[in-house]
């Protein structure tokens, strides 16, 4: 029997194409996005189809509509999720989308805490790269980051050790030195800021945030863990199939 192919729906089609586009600063806040009539010639669909597109979209947070048309939203609604950092990486070779920009707080090798230490299963007292950096984009921060690597990573891939150096291409110095990152798993929860995140957010301790912590793998090889958290009124969204 041959095997099952499993197609997107065209309206998610269309939503995927706009959202990666907002995502990559293409589409910038305030910007307006095509009619549903003119989505529907361009994409050879039923007008209903591209404004269900549309509705997608409103629906994520990405977009406002009004009698006037369908406009991109400010930047507070949107945030990148670590598998948007990735497919972005394989697009553009950044993780940085147009208008976004890192600044790098902290790189160094640093004793594991426990939890780390488990998840790359190494043993108490060894020492990992770690790499803590904000997301700012039009001035305003938008995200707190720390990755975690292996420590044989600072010389195979010295840049990871290196404050100085940009988050933008960090993953595809990682990738070429490592070899490429196949899987990852990703955790959302909402909790309060500690005074380390509340401080780098300019927030009152306690304020609620997205948490994300993500872990990336090459074959069993833990390659990369990584910490997130976002400020209040952003919207995190995936796309995924759903099994048999």
């Amino acid at each position: 029997m041959a095997p099952h192919v499993r197609r997107t729906a065209p309206y998610m089609q269309i939503t995927d194409h706009y959202r990666q586009k907002i995502a990559d600063g293409e589409f910038a806040e305030g910007d307006r996005l095509p009619t549903v009539v003119d989505i529907a010639s361009e994409w050879n669909v039923a007008h209903a189809t591209a404004a269900k597109s549309i509705a997608q979209l409103q629906v994520e947070g990405l977009i406002m509509t009004s009698p006037r048309g369908s406009f991109v939203a400010g930047a507070e609604s949107k945030a990148t999720t670590p598998q948007d950092r990735f497919a972005r990486a394989r697009r553009t070779r950044s993780t940085a989308s147009k208008g976004e920009h890192h600044h790098v707080n902290v790189a160094e090798l640093v004793v594991a805490p426990t939890y780390v230490a488990e998840l790359f299963g190494l043993e108490p007292g060894a020492q990992v790269i770690r790499r803590e950096w904000v997301t700012i984009e039009d001035g305003s921060l938008r995200a707190l980051t720390v990755t975690w690597y292996p420590a044989e990573l600072a010389e195979r891939a010295p840049l990871l050790s290196m404050e100085q150096s940009t988050v933008g291409p960090m993953l595809r110095h990682l990738e070429q030195h490592y070899g490429k990152i196949e899987r990852g798993r990703d955790f959302v929860h909402a909790r309060g800021a500690d005074a380390r995140e509340a401080s780098a957010l300019g927030l009152p301790i306690g304020s609620p945030i997205a948490a994300v912590t993500w872990l990336a793998w090459r074959g069993e090889r833990l390659m990369e863990y990584g910490e997130s958290c976002l400020p209040p009124r952003h919207t995190l969204t995936y796309s995924y199939d759903v099994p048999e």
